[in-house]
């Protein structure tokens, strides 16, 4: 399967999830065994300092772990058992995050995703480690 399949999949997939498109996730790029989504910081996603709140950095981590092309097209039904997540650095408004979700592992029943997230300069914001199960 080419690249344009995993990517036309996932849009299927992305474009009716309501949070993703209300936070302005956008969808990057979809291969077998990567995903990568990004988000540019707006008054929508601060904190109480008028940074990036860190549960938009969770909730974009969370969302990408599920699209590595092999997760979508198996018809897999995925639910999030776990989401460890561990902030590196702060992100202000106007910065552009993006967000690489790596499959580690694909199980019969659990699949393993590793994600970090990067600020536009390559400084690493976040990683995270997100078990998912087959439902």
């Amino acid at each position: 399967m080419d690249e344009a399949f995993w990517y036309e999949r996932a849009r299927e997939v992305f474009d009716g999830i309501a949070l993703a498109r209300h936070l302005g996730f956008e969808l990057l790029e979809v291969e077998p065994d990567t995903a990568v989504m990004a988000v540019t910081v707006d008054e929508r996603h601060g904190n109480y300092l008028g940074g990036l709140h860190g549960g938009v950095l969770a909730a974009l981590v969370d969302t990408v772990a599920f699209f590595p092309g092999r997760l979508l097209p198996s018809g897999l039904r995925l639910a999030t058992e776990g989401l460890e997540v561990h902030f590196m650095r702060p992100a202000g408004p106007g910065a552009r995050i993006v967000a690489r979700a790596d499959l580690l592992r694909l199980g019969r029943r659990v699949a393993t995703v590793q994600v970090q997230a990067k600020d536009g300069q390559g400084q690493l914001l976040c990683h995270a480690v997100v078990t998912l199960l087959t439902l």
